[in-house]
């Protein structure tokens, strides 16, 4: 019997208003972007072209928001990064001078000066500012699948009784994956994998052939299915589902996770925040918020060591042995699951938040290649999902219940007592946005313009990691900043459209700000019948 291991890594953010006036307000949260780009999509790449030289087989599911896809698209962001780059590398300079006295210490800040170099022309040189489109052509190799998803990261369950607000944000998700990828996708991921019973209609209805779920969502089903998580099933409308394996979060940060192994890097302890400003100058202005610069020297260590430098050979070596445990543990598993499975196959679906690991975790990428390439010494298979849909329509049928991977299952963290205010302004934004696309079907010129940026707005604000962002502390102030500003934007085009007075300087002003989804139709939130 066949043992498929299916690994999907799922990447998404807020996006980011990148005008010039915005920079400094959002330093925090594009200074997390740009450390995104140098710690996962370009290794990501760098990972794939390794692996394609070396003939190893490779299969990966991707998740990229259109939120990502517009940044990394994004001409400005270009300029921003690079020059963030360039500011780096002039910091690993005045570092080799600071550190030249311990060996140690100098080695580490001459491989992260390496790496910033190598960075920079990777970027500039290797993929000419296009991640996406490189991204596309390994899709097209068949290294990876890239599942679309919605718009922007909204909890789809606080929606459920508005089918125009969901409807309008899965369409969005597949212009976009349309416009970015140019193909017609397989398989939709529901953000936070916040499903509710019906769901799947609307997912089949733009032409989706498969979704995931959380493990909660299938094992807890009106009629569990016979083959548990280990085999695709279906919905009543062949929606076919696969279910998320609910160990991996253990296996990678839970209290004995790999991820505090003590030889890796803690990524924690960086020299932002550690050296005087005056070190710091080729980075930061005087008054500037301290950010994390990526040297970052020190390993984890254990309880009663603080400070021991990071080893990168003995990290290595953790990150091959952490991979050979992780493909052991899963070909156990699966070899028990195919004893009870009567199929041709076993599967087993991992997900993991790439934000997440990136926040604890500097090896992660290594990670996924080690297992990429031990994979089959293991007997194992790898895969991605789109595989296994020849049989759709004979598959189990289920009813899946209402589940999600965020909270302790239930997307709870959503509306905890830190930001629950914020669900009764963008409902009331939902209600008003279907009435002005029932009132102005055909409009043209002026009021379209507007009615799109309202569009825009909502779908902005309805993005489930601005909650997420209050409810964790993680830049609360940038997020109720940028939820604040959409609603009060949204609000503005309602006024201007029932007074029928606008300021073309404000609405071309905030167009800038707003450059994502240039294709937008503010039409989706029409009314369905």
């Amino acid at each position: 019997m066949r043992k498929n291991l299916v690994l999907i890594l799922k990447s998404s953010c807020e996006f980011i208003r990148h005008t010039e006036d915005e920079c400094k307000k959002n330093a925090k949260v594009l200074n997390q972007f740009f450390e995104t780009i140098s710690n996962f999509y370009i290794p990501l790449l760098n990972m794939f072209e390794n692996l394609e030289t070396s003939n190893v087989y490779c299969k990966l599911g991707l998740v990229f928001s259109p939120v990502v896809c517009a940044l990394l698209e994004d001409s400005t962001i270009h300029e921003l990064y690079i020059d963030w780059l360039d500011k780096r590398c002039e910091l690993g300079r005045k570092e080799l001078e600071r550190c030249k006295d311990n060996a140690e210490l100098l080695h580490q800040v001459q491989l992260q000066l390496d790496k910033n170099r190598d960075l920079l022309f990777d970027f500039q040189e290797k993929y000419e500012c296009n991640l996406i489109k490189k991204f596309s052509e390994y899709q097209q190799k068949g290294f990876i699948e890239i599942l679309a998803t919605c718009g922007t990261d909204v909890y789809l369950p606080h929606y459920m009784d508005m089918k125009e607000i969901v409807s309008a944000q899965i369409e969005t998700g597949l212009q976009a994956y349309r416009r970015y990828f140019g193909a017609v996708p397989e398989g939709f991921w529901i953000p936070e994998m916040g499903y509710y019973p019906g769901l799947e209609g609307l997912i089949r209805a733009y032409g989706y052939s498969y979704t995931v779920l959380d493990s909660r969502s299938v094992i807890l089903s009106e009629n569990c299915p016979t083959n548990g998580i280990f085999y695709p099933s279906r919905t009543l409308n062949s929606l076919v589902v696969f279910t998320s394996n609910f160990k991996v979060d253990e296996f990678l940060y839970g209290e004995k996770g790999v991820v505090h192994n003590p030889v890796y890097r803690n990524v924690n302890r960086d020299i932002g925040f550690d050296l005087e400003s005056e070190d710091l100058a080729s980075v930061f202005e005087n008054g500037d918020v301290r950010l994390s610069t990526g040297y970052k020297y020190w390993a984890k260590s254990n309880a009663n060591q603080s400070d021991v430098i990071y080893n990168e050979i003995n990290a290595a070596n953790c990150v091959e042995n952490d991979a050979k445990s992780f493909l052991k543990d899963a070909c156990d598993l699966l070899d028990q699951a195919s004893c009870l499975v009567k199929e041709e196959y076993v599967t087993l679906v991992n997900t993991i938040d790439v934000e997440k690991m990136l926040q604890v975790w500097d090896e992660g990428v290594d990670w996924v290649e080690q297992i990429i390439r031990n994979a089959s010494s293991y007997s194992l298979n790898m895969a991605t999902c789109d595989e296994m849909l020849e049989n759709q329509y004979s598959l189990e049928k289920i009813k899946p219940c209402y589940s999600s991977s965020a909270g302790a299952g239930y997307g709870e963290n959503f509306l905890s007592n830190k930001n629950s205010w914020m669900i009764r302004y963008i409902r009331k934004a939902c209600e008003r946005m279907i009435d002005l696309a029932d009132r102005f079907p055909t409009d043209t010129g002026l009021k379209t313009r507007l009615l799109n940026i309202g569009a825009k707005e909502l779908l902005l604000a309805q993005s489930s990691g601005l909650a997420k962002m209050i409810d964790n502390d993680d830049s609360p102030d940038f997020a109720q900043r940028r939820f604040k500003d959409s609603i009060i934007a949204f609000t503005m085009v309602f006024d201007a459209l029932g007074s029928n007075t606008v300021s073309t300087e404000w609405l071309t002003k905030l167009e800038s700000k707003e450059s994502i989804f240039p294709w937008m139709n503010y039409r989706i939130f029409s009314k369905k019948v």
